[in-house]
């Protein structure tokens, strides 16, 4: 997504409507999803433009809104990874993830976001794979990330509680978690670097 002319002037946070790039969003909840309703426009989405300076964010030479993310994929001893349901755009099964802020490492940003959504501590993630995804696009509306995945080996799969950004946590293999309706980038992530999340290794911090 483009978003030249959205672009302020300062650093405060903004939120622009999708359709009309109206600065009037609301965030509703509807069966359990969060959306938004423009009060300029009246149309309701499942995300808006939101500009926030707290998160790692710039535009490419083609004026396309890029963001930086890191996720983790939690494996247990027998293999099985810890996924969980979005109630937010997307609406598909993801891994522990979110926006790497400004000025933080990918690395911190994962451990955070592991911590903040499902509860489990972070030492030991190791570094997978640092992709630019185009065509992943998040309820900030961007479509184009810079996605960092890392792997947290756990001896067994430990009870989680999801965040409310999220629910119904599961622990499925790599081959089941393939026939569920994923997001871009977790999709991408085990079609691509299925191997590496799958090797074994020590157990080790990323540096």
């Amino acid at each position: 997504m483009r978003i030249d002319s959205l672009v302020p002037n300062d650093e405060s946070y903004h939120e622009y409507c999708l359709y009309c790039r109206a600065e009037a969003v609301e965030w509703i909840v509807v069966d359990g999803r969060r959306k938004c309703v423009c009060h300029a426009c009246g149309e309701r989405a499942d995300r808006a433009v939101i500009i926030d300076p707290g998160i790692s964010w710039w535009l490419g030479r083609n004026g396309e809104y890029w963001h930086e993310s890191s996720g983790v994929f939690v494996r247990d001893s027998l293999h099985r990874f810890l996924f969980f349901q979005r109630r937010a755009f997307p609406f598909a099964m993801t891994v522990p993830a979110g926006h790497v802020d400004r000025g933080e490492s990918p690395a911190a940003a994962a451990v955070r976001e592991l911590g903040e959504e499902v509860g489990i501590p972070g030492a030991g993630v190791r570094h997978i794979a640092s992709d630019p995804l185009l065509g992943d696009g998040c309820r900030r509306g961007s479509d184009a990330h810079l996605w960092h995945a890392y792997l947290l080996e756990v001896a067994a799969a430990p009870e989680v509680t999801v965040n409310e950004e999220g629910g119904a946590p599961v622990w499925l293999t790599l081959d089941e978690a393939r026939s569920r309706h994923l997001t871009y980038a977790v999709r991408h992530v085990i079609d691509r670097h299925a191997a590496a999340l799958s090797a074994e290794h020590p157990q080790r911090a990323d540096r």
